[in-house]
């Protein structure tokens, strides 16, 4: 498969929506905060959220796109203390979606579910991440273009970043994910647990989070206890 990779652009944003269910549906977490929930229900919520980042002065959205110039991935990668500069400006419309953005959260969502996701990812980076790490917010591919280095090429973009900047980067990781970025260099620091049954839902998920690759300057924390959890690092 011929990938290159480009900046996302506003007419994007639908299947960039797409890219992010279709990655991730299959996670437990999924159908416990999801539940009975189309899949077209929920697109639109991740296509906003997409449209939101593009919008960030500090956040640089990535498209692994194929020759027909159709994106078959994409990651979000955050560099602190820089302007963007092919941040998207967005039109009125797109904007206005942005600002409506929980209006888009489809009815039957979990919300302490949905919500406590997302203080868990706020927790962990307020312990873990320092003032000019660059984070990996997020990154998928269809699940066709899986095993393609569609992956490994919106990766080595960051890496790229980092290293010119001699940062740390950090992540977040499912189970699936994780062995990519243990492959170039990631080191675990912790694992994240959330158990669905207070949630009203069903078990466990269990993954690997949050992961960090260092710069040569910089050790690991010895004092880190290692949870199994699988958890879908989506939003």
């Amino acid at each position: 498969m011929t990938i290159q990779i480009r900046y996302a652009k506003e007419s994007d944003s639908a299947a960039l929506g797409g890219i992010n269910v279709a990655s991730f549906r299959h996670q437990l977490y999924w159908g416990n905060a999801f539940p009975s929930i189309a899949d077209a229900q929920i697109v639109p919520l991740k296509e906003v959220r997409a449209l939101e980042k593009m919008g960030a002065p500090q956040v640089h959205v990535l498209t692994s796109v194929d020759t027909a110039d159709r994106p078959v991935g994409y990651a979000r990668w955050t560099i602190p203390g820089e302007t963007n500069p092919h941040r998207v400006e967005l039109s009125d419309q797109a904007q206005a979606m942005v600002t409506n953005l929980s209006s888009l959260i489809p009815a039957g969502v979990r919300t302490p579910l949905y919500e406590e996701f997302f203080r868990l990812m706020k927790e962990s980076r307020n312990e873990y991440v320092k003032e000019d790490d660059m984070i990996l917010d997020f990154l998928a591919t269809l699940p066709e273009a899986q095993g393609k280095g569609v992956g490994t090429k919106l990766l080595q973009w960051g890496m790229e970043q980092a290293d010119a900047r001699d940062a740390r980067v950090y992540l977040e990781a499912t189970q699936d994910g994780y062995p990519l970025y243990s492959k170039f260099g990631w080191e675990r620091l912790e694992d994240l647990v959330i158990d669905f049954e207070p949630f009203e839902g069903k078990g466990q998920a269990t993954g690997v989070s949050p992961a960090c690759r260092l710069k040569a300057d910089h050790s690991l924390p010895r004092n880190v206890q290692h949870i199994r959890v699988e958890l879908p690092l989506t939003d």
